[in-house]
């Protein structure tokens, strides 16, 4: 089997070593059988892979359906699992392979973890100059894709609509560090030249953003051809219609890999070392004792040793993002210590 198929889909030397021991692992009889393949498209009972014969369908057992914590990882767009093939009879996924990356949010008040897609390299958080701009929520969106390991980016798409939307791309580009913002218009192809260096072969790029921001005009745009759905504009806001309803790994004909997400009206922060010792929270929990103020949300409160630390570059302000967006914590008039 050439290399060359799945290098193209984002196939590394940790996959294939982690493939290998794998197969190492299985009965003798069966290893000839297993090969991989990247998660394509979920459903309910079969999964759309790409293995190095193109795009296959794969059932998948209940084991993996009804995974819970703790057990049986359950396959999400961009994982990699390895696949049992046998003469006669459908492909079977028997294993996910440990993922690189890992995007995920807080479910149920933030004590389980929902993965949305794996071994992501970079995704652009797409959002609008209008009513769909929310500067705490696009710092929930980056502090979310900084602990999955990717890059993110900010589109500000529809920017043709928008007079000031360079004066909102430097409020963005403040929420961290070297975050990189670019003003698009995906309907037009304004903008969308700054996008292409992001995109290489295996590179795999995700776009999430709110319903009707235009996922699926600046997917179609990046693929060429119309690969997904769109909406009518509403009248009311000028957003577009939700359309997307499925998550899909698209493969670019220059080069690469984008996967389309249905949109996401919000985003609570998921860090799966919170509780533990070795939390990457603990230095705010730490520093947020010498606040002035009980219950300091390091927001906006006078005296916030947190927001202090930030602007000594002791600490990053993605990190303190993502803290606050883990917990929700409220705006409420503090109390003086």
């Amino acid at each position: 089997m050439s290399p060359d198929p799945l290098h193209a889909l984002g196939w590394s030397a940790n996959f294939a070593e982690a493939a290998r021991e794998m197969v190492s692992a299985a009965p003798p009889e069966v290893r000839p059988q297993l090969e991989p393949g990247r998660v394509a498209r979920t459903g309910r009972s079969t999964l759309q892979v790409w293995t190095a014969r193109g795009p296959e369908e794969a059932a998948l057992p209940g084991a993996f359906r009804h995974a819970v914590a703790g057990g049986q990882t359950s396959p999400v767009i961009g994982d990699w699992v390895m696949v049992e093939r046998r003469a006669g009879s459908p492909l079977r996924v028997v294993e996910v392979l440990p993922r690189r990356t890992s995007f995920a949010r807080a479910v149920q008040g933030g004590l389980a973890e929902q993965v949305i897609a794996a071994n992501v390299d970079v995704v652009f958080i797409v959002t609008t100059p209008d009513l769909d701009f929310d500067l705490p929520r696009l710092g929930r969106y980056v502090a979310a894709v900084g602990l999955s390991g990717a890059r993110p980016v900010v589109l500000l798409n529809k920017a043709d609509a928008v007079p000031e939307v360079h004066s909102l791309a430097g409020s963005v580009a403040a929420l961290a560090p070297d975050l990189p913002v670019h003003a698009v218009a995906a309907a037009t192809g304004q903008g969308l030249d700054a996008l292409r260096p992001y995109f290489g072969e295996g590179v795999t790029v995700a776009l999430i953003g709110s319903s009707g921001v235009g996922k699926s005009t600046l997917t179609n745009r990046l693929l060429g051809r119309e690969a997904a759905a769109t909406g009518a504009v509403r009248d009311q806001d000028g957003q577009g219609r939700h359309t997307t309803t499925t998550r899909t790994l698209y493969r670019l004909p220059a080069g690469g890999l984008l996967i389309d997400n249905p949109g996401l009206r919000d985003i609570a922060v998921w860090d799966g070392d919170a509780g533990t010792g070795s939390s990457r929270f603990g230095v705010i929990e730490e520093l947020a004792t010498r606040c002035r103020y009980r219950g300091c949300t390091h927001r906006t409160e006078p005296g916030c040793a947190v927001r202090r630390a930030v602007e000594r570059g002791e600490i990053g302000a993605e990190l303190v993002a993502a803290y606050t967006g883990a917990r929700d914590l409220p705006p409420r008039r503090a109390k003086r210590r």
